[in-house]
């Protein structure tokens, strides 16, 4: 299962209401989890932006993600990756933000990934491809 950005950095952020709930999420399914090179960018860039509640400075940023990250599988795109990505914007007449989620889906599917975890389900609306699962409902919902 992926790992979206929303969850690296409720986990991150010590300060954020989802903080336990996320960290025990990924504890519990330690061995079962991927993240995708672009959830590690995305997560850097919100926790080191000015306007997130808890900022980083980067070097406690990077110190963090790192620690994080190591207890994971981290999965790339590969030759296939912007093909899917392709027919999956087409497909769903994706536009906006939602081309960079149809990307993650699309680095999902090529790596044999088809469940995300994510505190945003709408951003995996259209996108049926996928499994969405909310750690935070508690829940199942294919999307």
């Amino acid at each position: 299962m992926l790992i979206d950005s929303n969850i690296l950095i409720y986990a991150i952020n010590a300060d954020s209401e989802k903080h336990e709930r996320a960290t025990r999420f990924l504890k519990d399914n330690l061995g079962n989890l991927q993240i995708a090179h672009q959830n590690i960018l995305e997560t850097l860039r919100v926790v080191t932006h000015k306007t997130f509640t808890s900022t980083l400075n980067l070097k406690e940023a990077l110190e963090a993600i790192f620690l994080l990250v190591q207890s994971f599988q981290i999965i790339v795109p590969n030759n296939k990756t912007h093909y899917v990505c392709f027919e999956l914007i087409k497909k769903h007449n994706l536009t906006g933000n939602r081309i960079f989620d149809a990307y993650l889906t699309a680095t999902a599917l090529t790596n044999n990934i088809h469940e995300i975890a994510t505190d945003n389900e709408r951003d995996f609306l259209k996108i049926k491809e996928i499994k969405v699962i909310n750690p935070f409902k508690g829940g199942k919902k294919e999307s």
